[in-house]
């Protein structure tokens, strides 16, 4: 064989091999990131901080509806602003809120498990938020820019709520003038590091109990959330961030998200998420208690536009959890608005609730794919699935567990507006995206019985919508996207 033939088969076999990461900075191994974020997992010390009864003289009275309510805003922020630090003690009464709290640099709210900090029936924003927010909505914002940035922040403990019944994309803003656009938390913070959120409880808080951005050194653990919104909701730009042992009691939404790319209404800034670690979570089983890996391509109005991917993340040892959605969503039925982003070094270990996911029997000729335990429309590269239970019925068609490309579903079917018109039904998903996943990671994957699952490999679908030829007299309307799996590799010992 001469030079060139060699050479030109040499490429071919190169090109023929699945795709790896160009270097270890890129390419981050489960347990590089494991160890890399251990630093993070420290509990803040108990301080000797001054006791927000020494400062009652500050409390307002507020009447709404015939009830009276007494107002510690003031009070605390006050102490803040002297001392750097609050404790709240266990009270008969409820420490309410007229007003977000600032919290600046090296400050710390303090409170006992069982103090409740409520936000008054007629407050719409969030509860606590850092002082120097950036609207990152208007322009890109970088993890490199620490001029305006808010350091060494400590929330520990209370009862937090807003006291919202519902949920909401506009409670829990920045301030009453929405001066942060995409702000939407109980707890809210963006253009920070070093944030400690730990040992607390969010009820009725909508929509995010806490809300994330723009972010480095994050370490959220030991939260409770009881309520209709989401659980803990990151965007980026965030680098190293650890969540442990949230419980989601009950959530309207996802209980995790990780969302690099987002909403209008549901970012104060977007960009890369990057080294991310999340353990030992748990929900009640159902069908809103999920975990959302989002990325995209972030279109500025004019025209800049950044690349929001997420990569090296570890989501491990949780259990009471449905689906994890790794799919680009746009707002319904604006598929325009959002470009498929890309997902790498994404590592799911030890997910403990049986998986369980549609089935079909005409699963290779529908028209509207389906949602699965893990739904990807992203453009991916090194997903490891490890240590994974599927329900036995799963044997049955084999593709119900990892669906890979769009799916298609209607919103307001059947409705009809003040004048008895029918609505137009809205495609709520991308239903005509494209993906490419290469190298899925199969390791360990059993059935309820303990026994390795027999072709895993057939769990593992590829999706391609076509058209609904008689929308809108039936439902969905279809797509003409599609997924592509590039390989899959299965390692049992």
């Amino acid at each position: 064989m001469n030079r060139h033939a060699f050479l030109s088969l040499l490429a071919t076999l190169l090109l023929a091999l699945p795709a790896v990461c160009q270097t270890p900075e890129t390419c981050l191994t489960k347990q590089r990131i494991i160890d890399d974020l251990q630093e993070l997992i420290q509990f803040p010390e108990k301080k000797s901080l001054p006791d927000v009864h020494q400062y009652a003289h500050l409390t307002t009275q507020y009447v709404h509806e015939g009830k009276t309510y007494t107002v510690w805003r003031a009070a605390i922020q006050k102490a803040l602003d002297e001392h750097r630090g609050v404790y709240l003690p266990k009270s008969d009464t409820i420490y309410y809120l007229d007003a977000p709290i600032y919290m600046d640099s090296d400050t710390t709210i303090q409170a006992d498990p069982e103090a409740r900090i409520y936000a008054i029936p007629t407050l719409r924003t969030c509860l606590v938020r850092n002082r120097n927010m950036l609207p990152g909505r208007i322009r890109p914002v970088s993890l490199d820019d620490d001029s305006q940035r808010d350091f060494r922040l400590v929330i520990t403990g209370g009862i937090w709520s807003q006291e919202s019944t519902v949920r909401s994309e506009t409670y829990g803003a920045s301030d009453e003038k929405h001066s942060i656009p995409g702000s939407a938390g109980v707890l809210l913070f963006s253009n920070v590091a070093d944030l400690s959120i730990t040992r607390l409880k969010v009820e009725k808080g909508a929509p995010f109990a806490v809300h994330v951005s723009n972010a480095r050194n994050v370490f959220v653990s030991d939260i409770s959330v009881e309520t209709n919104c989401d659980g803990v909701h990151f965007n980026g730009p965030l680098d190293r961030a650890v969540v442990q042992r949230l419980d989601c009691i009950r959530t309207g939404d996802d209980c995790i998200a990780l969302n690099a790319w987002d909403w209008p209404q549901s970012g104060p800034a977007l960009g890369p998420i990057n080294r991310v670690l999340v353990q030992d979570c748990q929900s009640v089983r159902g069908s809103l208690k999920d975990v959302r890996l989002l990325a995209g391509v972030l279109k500025y109005p004019d025209g800049t536009t950044i690349d929001c991917p997420v990569k090296n993340v570890v989501i491990r040892n949780i259990t009471g959890f449905n689906y994890f959605k790794m799919y680009a969503q746009s707002p319904a039925g604006r598929q325009d608005s959002c470009e498929v982003g890309t997902l790498e070094n994404i590592y799911f270990d030890n997910i403990q609730t049986p998986l369980q996911g549609p089935y079909r029997e005409n699963w290779t000729e529908n028209f509207y794919g389906g949602v699965a335990p893990f739904s990807i429309l992203s453009n991916a590269r090194n997903l490891t699935f490890e240590n994974l239970t599927i329900a036995s019925d799963c044997q049955q068609g084999h593709p119900c567990i990892f669906y890979v490309g769009p799916e298609s579903a209607a919103f307001r079917w059947n409705q009809r507006d003040k004048d008895g018109n029918l609505l137009t039904p809205i495609e709520i998903f991308m239903s005509d995206s494209s993906c490419t996943v290469e190298n899925i990671t199969l390791k360990n994957i059993r059935d309820v019985h303990g026994n390795p699952y027999p072709h895993p490999e057939k769990l593992v679908k590829e999706i391609r919508l076509s058209m609904n030829p008689d929308y809108p007299a039936t439902k969905p309307r279809g797509g003409v996207g599609f997924g592509t799996v590039k390989s899959v590799t299965v390692e049992n010992p």
